[in-house]
């Protein structure tokens, strides 16, 4: 196949770097792939484009024209302000297939421009659930991925104190401030380190509410360096699209609680895959952390069970040929 990827992203963030795995992989695959991108895009794409806004039709047209141009069988648009551009470019194109990923939890809101969708890939049930008003030709649930065999398992028994972690985005709906909470109702022998930059103003306030508690921010910090360091990773987010630090801890054999909103739901499936709890609801998350730091056996039996379950369901090599599948459906699709 022949496929171009699209993505306006300005910075190396966890979409950008899962659209460089899926050209790296598909390339691998045997197919001859593209990316469509801003000129200084971290992408490096081959085709060179402004990607101003939703209703950039200066660059439609110019993405129309190489569209014409290059015969594609797919374009793979991932970024929510670049779906109107795309499907504006390829409309009326014969052959061509446009596919769109959602990333996020809240709904599409309906355009016209979105009759010329032929199939959307959504990481999660409940994102999938979110597309059901445009009423899709076609669409899958196809989750995110890691690289399971660049992720070294290295479960390790626990510090003293016990060392919880967060590792992303410090912003209010990551639930830091619950986490902080849980750690006042945990007491001694507890640490929690927070990893990750947010609003200036929201973490200095974080700071003050922490004080007199163990906890730490790390600022940025190495994702193998941080696992080794904590005990438990939590991800307390009121709700989480997907959350592919969980994909992450899981392979490397750091137990995992999460909140059962959003992509979580679908990553902890079982009670060996880790645990779950409410949202905004600090002493649940205590008593989870809890559980964890005085059950040895259960916390191997999750970090062993949740490594199996990674590389068995959101591994980048058994992802792929799911893309890949789905390209091909669309392909074999009659509508226009």
């Amino acid at each position: 196949m022949r496929i171009l990827q699209i993505s306006s992203a300005r910075e190396l963030g966890g979409g950008e770097t899962l659209v460089l795995a899926l050209v790296t992989a598909l390339r691998a695959r045997g197919h001859a792939v593209l990316v469509a991108g801003r000129s200084k895009s971290p992408l490096d794409p081959a085709i060179k484009l402004p990607f101003m806004n939703s209703a950039d039709f200066w660059t439609a047209l110019r993405l129309r024209v190489c569209l014409k141009k290059e015969p594609f069988d797919i374009v793979h648009a991932h970024v929510a302000r670049d779906y109107t551009v795309v499907a504006a470019a390829a409309w009326g194109i014969p052959n061509l297939k446009v596919v769109f990923t959602r990333h996020l939890l809240h709904p599409v809101r309906a355009h016209l421009l979105y009759r010329r969708v032929d199939g959307w890939i959504a990481p999660t049930s409940q994102i999938l659930k979110t597309l059901e008003p445009l009423s899709p030709k076609i669409s899958a649930v196809i989750p995110n991925w890691v690289d399971v065999e660049k992720i070294q398992y290295r479960p390790h028994p626990l510090h003293n104190p016990v060392t919880i972690g967060i590792l992303g985005q410090i912003s209010p709906h990551k639930g830091h401030d619950d986490a902080i909470q849980a750690m006042s109702e945990l007491g001694e022998g507890f640490r929690l380190c927070i990893a990750g930059t947010g609003d200036p103003k929201y973490m200095d306030g974080l700071k003050k509410k922490s004080a007199g508690l163990q906890v730490e921010f790390l600022g940025f910090v190495s994702t193998p360096d941080f696992f080794e360091a904590v005990d438990v990773l939590i991800v307390p987010s009121w709700e989480e699209p997907f959350g592919i630090v969980l994909l992450e801890a899981m392979a490397a054999g750091i137990p995992v609680i999460a909140t059962n909103r959003g992509g979580p739901v679908d990553i902890i499936l079982t009670a060996l895959d880790g645990m779950l709890i409410p949202p905004r609801n600090p002493r649940a998350l205590a008593d989870a952390i809890r559980l964890l730091a005085v059950d040895p056996d259960r916390r191997s039996n999750i970090a062993r069970h949740a490594r199996a379950h990674i590389e068995e369901n959101f591994d980048v090599r058994r992802v792929v040929p799911r893309i890949e599948h789905f390209y091909r459906r669309v392909m074999m699709s009659s509508t226009p």
